[in-house]
C-alpha cells in the first residue's frame, strides 16, 4: 500500500493523466496522509502543473484498502459515484476516480468526491455564478460575464468528510464574499438551524457569543453558506497574546450555549466514547504496541472513575471545542463550525477545550506554561459563570480527548507520531488524577 501511494506512483499516474495535454508535471507533494487499521489508508497530494508560462494546482487523494472487503466497499461507492468508463481530466473535466483493482486502490482529483457529489457544482464558476447572483438560465451570456469575475478558493479540502469554498465577486452591483462549506447528507443544514437558535440565545448575554450569520443551505449540493469573519483562526502558537486571551473568552462562549436550551437529536455518550477507544486500543496493536498497553490501562482507569461518580447535567455542546475553532480580529473571538452540536455532559466540551491547549510539540518551555495559563483561566471563568455545575467527570473528560489527540497522531503517520502518541496517553493518566484546578 505505501508503495501503491507513494510519490513516485502518483507521479506517475499524473504524468499519464497529462499526456497529450501540452500540460508537464513540475511537482508532487504529501499533505496529509490518514492510516485507519484494519480498513483504509489515504494521502492528499498537492500536484503543481504547468504549460508555457501558466501553473496550475491540484489535489489528488490516493486511497487503499487494506483488506479485500474493504476494498469490495470502497470499489463499489467509487463506481457509483464516479461510473467506470468516465475519464479522468482534472484539466478539461473532471478528475474521476482510476481504480487498480491488483494493488486494491484508487485516485482521483478534488473537486471530484464520491461522499460530496455536489462538492463539483459548487466549485464551478459558471454553476455557482448563476446560485449566487440568482441568474435564470436563459441569461447564459450575463451568466458567463458573472463566471468569469467569480473568484473560488479552495480553503480546505478532506476527502469524504467536508470542503470549504470562498467565494469572491468584485461587482457594485453585486459584491460577494462568503464561505461555502459541502458536506455529505444534510448536516450543512441541521448546522443552519442551530446556528439561528443560537443567534437568538447570545441577545440574552451580549457580547459573550459570536457567531458568523449563515446565508442558507443549498439542499442538492449539500452546501451551507454563511458570511466571511473578518480575521484569522487562532494558531497553534500557545505564547502568542490571542491565544493567552482565548481562555477567557471561550468560556463564555461555552456558557452561553450550555444556558441556550437548545435540544438536538445526537447525543454524546461516555460510554460509546469509551467505546471508541477500545476499538484505537486494537488499532495501537499494529502499528504501535506500547501505545496499546498504555490506552488499554487508561481507559480501565477511566471506567473506574466513572463508576465512582454520577452523571452530570446533559446540555447542549459544541462537541468540538478547541482553539483553532474562534477566529481573531482586534481582540474579539468569533466561534465557528457547529457540525458536532450534540447533547452531552457538562464536561465534555471543558474537557477538550483544555486537552487541546497541550501543543504536540512544543518550541520551549514558554509555550508549555502559556498552555496551562490559558487552561486554567478557561476553568475559572467558565466556573464564574456557571457556579452550579456539575463538573465531577471533568478529569474524565479530559484524559478521553488527550488519548483521542493520540489516535490522530496514529492515523496521520507524520513523523515522530509515536512519541506524540505516547506523550498523550502519559498525560491523560496525569490528568485523570489531578485536582480541577480553581
Amino acid at each position: 500500500m505505501g508503495e501503491a501511494t507513494d510519490k513516485a506512483s502518483v507521479a506517475g499516474f499524473v504524468e499519464e493523466v497529462l499526456d497529450g495535454s501540452g500540460w508537464e508535471l513540475s511537482r508532487v507533494k504529501r499533505r496529509s496522509s490518514r492510516l485507519e487499521p484494519p480498513d483504509s489508508y489515504w494521502t492528499l497530494f498537492d500536484i503543481a502543473i504547468n504549460k508555457d508560462e501558466e501553473e496550475r494546482r491540484l489535489r489528488l487523494v490516493a486511497k487503499g484498502a487494506l483488506n479485500p472487503a474493504a476494498w469490495e466497499r470502497l470499489s463499489s461507492q467509487l463506481v457509483v459515484h464516479g461510473g467506470e468508463d468516465r475519464r479522468c481530466d482534472p484539466i478539461g473535466g473532471l478528475g474521476y476516480p482510476k481504480l487498480f483493482p491488483e494493488s486494491k486502490h484508487a485516485y482521483w482529483f478534488y473537486p471530484f468526491d464520491p461522499a460530496m457529489p455536489g462538492l463539483s457544482e459548487a466549485a464551478d464558476p459558471v454553476r455557482m455564478a448563476r446560485l449566487l447572483v440568482g441568474l435564470d438560465g436563459d441569461n447564459t451570456s450575463d451568466i458567463l460575464s458573472v463566471a468569469r469575475r467569480l473568484e473560488i478558493e479552495r480553503v480546505r479540502y478532506m476527502p469524504e468528510i467536508s470542503a470549504i469554498l470562498r467565494y469572491r465577486l468584485d461587482s457594485p452591483a453585486a459584491p460577494v464574499d462568503i464561505y461555502g462549506k459541502v458536506q455529505p447528507g444534510n448536516r450543512g443544514l441541521r448546522t443552519n438551524r442551530i446556528v439561528n437558535a443560537l443567534w437568538q440565545a447570545s441577545k440574552n448575554h451580549p457580547g459573550y457569543l459570536k457567531l458568523p450569520r449563515q446565508l442558507g443551505f443549498v439542499d442538492h449540493l449539500g452546501l451551507l453558506l454563511e458570511e466571511r469573519v473578518p480575521g484569522l483562526p487562532v494558531s497553534g502558537h500557545r505564547a502568542n497574546t490571542e491565544f493567552r486571551h482565548l481562555g477567557h473568552a471561550a468560556a463564555e462562549a461555552l456558557a452561553v450555549i450550555h444556558e441556550s436550551k437548545i435540544e438536538v437529536d445526537a447525543v454524546i455518550n461516555i460510554e460509546h466514547e469509551l467505546a471508541r477507544l477500545d476499538r484505537v486500543a486494537e488499532q495501537f496493536t499494529y502499528v504501535l504496541p506500547t501505545g496499546h498497553f498504555l490506552l488499554t490501562d487508561l481507559i480501565a482507569h477511566m471506567r473506574d472513575r466513572l463508576r465512582k461518580t454520577q452523571m452530570e447535567e446533559i446540555l447542549p455542546t459544541h462537541g468540538d471545542l478547541k482553539y483553532d475553532q474562534f477566529i481573531h480580529h482586534n481582540g474579539e473571538f468569533t466561534l465557528i463550525d457547529f457540525d458536532y452540536f450534540a447533547m452531552a455532559e457538562t464536561s465534555y466540551d471543558l474537557g477538550k477545550f483544555c486537552a487541546y491547549t497541550v501543543p504536540s510539540t512544543p518550541r520551549d518551555w514558554r509555550e508549555s506554561v502559556a498552555a496551562e495559563e490559558t487552561r486554567a483561566s478557561f476553568i475559572q471563568r467558565y466556573m464564574e459563570l456557571r457556579p452550579g455545575a456539575t463538573l465531577q467527570r471533568f478529569a474524565v473528560y479530559e484524559a478521553l480527548q488527550l488519548a483521542l489527540r493520540a489516535m490522530a497522531a496514529m492515523w496521520s503517520q507524520s513523523s515522530g507520531w509515536e512519541r506524540v502518541a505516547e506523550t498523550f496517553l502519559v498525560m491523560a493518566f496525569e490528568r485523570l488524577k489531578t485536582r480541577l484546578p480553581g
